[in-house]
């Protein structure tokens, strides 16, 4: 979400809050400090997980001191399914573009949205709803730093990116020249671009047209015509940076359907977007969290023992102590002594065992695309306290959100206020029972230590391929390190930073793990509280965008 703030009156500091509109009971707020000196002007972007409010259609928007409500505003949203596509454009004369919703997936729609670069968030979570960014005779010098390394994250994430040439080629690629195919030079007019129309089987509307010339600098050409560039592709990462050396605004052809076509070849008919783990079954993410390790209750065997020496005690030995000193009637006394001195005991074993100190538990999937340095998180996080009160707990992620409780069409068991701040997020006032459990999921981007791989694909005279070569880890220490190839694993032990490893493995297949037992290996994971938690966690996730 993107706020502006005008404040005409005196000083105000705040909270700047986005809430579900007309929500039952009370809704999760997700929250910004604001501080607005008199006769200011202020930008603020707040980060809204979809999962938290995809069945809302409009959400409030208010402007908090204290108790009072200064300002509140409704906006209606529209929420795209997974199957739907999102292009985002930022152009001098975006409703050019609006033919782009016609070019959605197979069985999907798409939908358009205007964007100014002003409006570009610095966080690539705010990236991650977006399949499509097309760039068009804009000038991305504009964009901050913060801004430039979201969008190359987001495109290392499986984003796409087009940028568009014609007469606005030298500004709009200005700040992103790096991450292009080619090296774009001087606009020249061509009469006609016949290439497209052979390409696509159709005719060309007459010129002229106003084409970037450039060369090919990294990655392949999908259009040239007498050697001038008009399509080029680039793979980053998980990504693509596609160069259109015309003005993208431009219908090129005869008919407006051509250009429809056009769009659905290079753009594709798969699903784009950020890629990441995310946490989806919210029963198996509660049953990862609180399985907090050192902390565990009793056996059963404990407690019959227990009960075992009460009834023992108050009972038989009871009676045989008062008979052999001939003070039965004492019993009276001694029954309940007895009961409230094992009630005080069972209090403060429960209270040792328990602990006086709050535990934050963690369990976390880090995504690094290839080649990038930056890699998605996504991590269930449970705050134990062995007392009924609040926490304030800081996140160094600025997404958080609750977990579902796992039923269908079952909302969570707790609302969350989440106020976003520089490098991460509070969620304040996060309330915990006795012995309690309170869990949410954090999601965010770090930077990640390189890991080197030099691998490649042997083949056997049979027929069969093998992944051969050598890996060597980066700065942090792995423990129980595996390598997943297909359905084959090499499992690597505990790697030290910058230690190195062979790896020779079949390859049946590719793909990403499917299973946990290719990452965890085989095992009864029940009766082992570490691979417990590793076992439901990984059940937990799946892999989307």
């Amino acid at each position: 979400a993107y706020a502006v703030l005008s404040n005409e009156g005196p000083d105000v500091e705040g909270e700047l809050q986005v809430v579900a509109a007309a929500a039952a009971g009370a809704p999760t707020v997700y929250a910004r400090s604001v501080v607005l000196p008199a006769h200011s002007r202020k930008a603020y972007f707040l980060y809204l997980p979809s999962a938290e409010y995809g069945s809302r259609s409009r959400l409030a928007v208010q402007l908090v001191a204290g108790d009072t409500v200064l300002s509140s505003e409704q906006a209606a949203v529209t929420w795209l399914d997974a199957g739907d596509r999102l292009y985002g454009v930022a152009s001098s004369n975006p409703s050019a573009l609006n033919f782009l919703s016609d070019v959605a997936l197979p069985g999907g729609k798409a939908a358009v949205a205007h964007l100014n670069l002003e409006t570009l968030p610095p966080d690539p979570l705010g990236w991650q709803g977006l399949d499509v960014l097309v760039l068009n005779d804009v000038d991305t010098a504009a964009l901050s730093g913060e801004q430039r390394r979201a969008l190359e994250t987001w495109i290392a994430n499986g984003g796409h990116l087009v940028v568009g040439g014609g007469a606005g080629a030298a500004r709009t690629v200005a700040n992103v020249a790096d991450l292009l195919p080619v090296a774009a030079g001087s606009t020249r007019l061509v009469d006609d671009l016949g290439a497209l129309g052979e390409r696509m089987g159709a005719s060309i509307a007459a010129g002229p047209y106003a084409v970037a010339e450039a060369d090919l600098r990294d990655g392949e050409v999908l259009v040239e015509q007498g050697g001038l560039i008009l399509l080029a592709r680039r793979t980053l990462g998980m990504g693509r940076v596609d160069y259109v050396a015309f003005d993208t605004g431009l219908n090129p052809f005869v008919r407006w359907n051509d250009n429809v076509r056009l769009w659905r070849w290079f753009v594709g008919t798969e699903a784009a977007g950020a890629r990441q783990f995310i946490v989806r079954n919210g029963h198996r993410a509660r049953q990862a969290i609180n399985a907090v390790p050192g902390l565990e209750l009793p056996s059963m065997l404990h407690i019959l023992a227990f009960m075992l020496v009460y009834t023992l005690l108050v009972g038989p030995v009871n009676y045989l102590v008062l008979r052999k000193l001939d003070r039965r009637e004492l019993a009276w006394l001694t029954v309940p002594a007895l009961a409230v001195g094992f009630t005080a005991m069972a209090y403060v074993t429960g209270f040792q065992i328990r602990g006086g100190t709050a535990i934050v538990h963690r369990l976390a999937v880090v995504y690094v695309p290839q080649g990038s340095s930056v890699g998605s998180v996504s991590e269930v996080v449970g705050l134990f306290s062995p007392r009924r009160t609040s926490y304030d707990v800081w996140v160094a992620s600025a997404g958080v959100r609750e977990i579902s409780d796992g039923a269908p069409g079952g909302s969570a068991r707790q609302p969350l206020h989440v106020v976003t701040e520089a490098g991460g997020a509070t969620v304040a006032g996060l309330r915990v029972d006795v012995g309690g459990i309170q869990p949410f999921v954090a999601e965010g981007y770090v930077d990640v230590p390189a890991v080197d791989a030099d691998l490649r694909m042997v083949g056997s005279g049979a027929g069969d391929l093998r992944v051969q070569g050598t890996l060597r880890n980066g700065g942090v220490v792995l423990r129980e390190a595996v390598v997943v190839v297909g359905d084959e694993q090499q499992r690597l032990g505990d790697l030290r930073a910058g230690e190195g490893v062979s790896i020779d493995l079949a390859h049946r297949g590719g793909g990403y793990p499917d299973t946990p037992e290719q990452i965890l290996g085989p095992g009864d994971y029940r009766k082992d509280r570490e691979s417990y938690r590793r076992y439901q966690f990984l059940e937990a996730l799946s892999l989307g965008d």
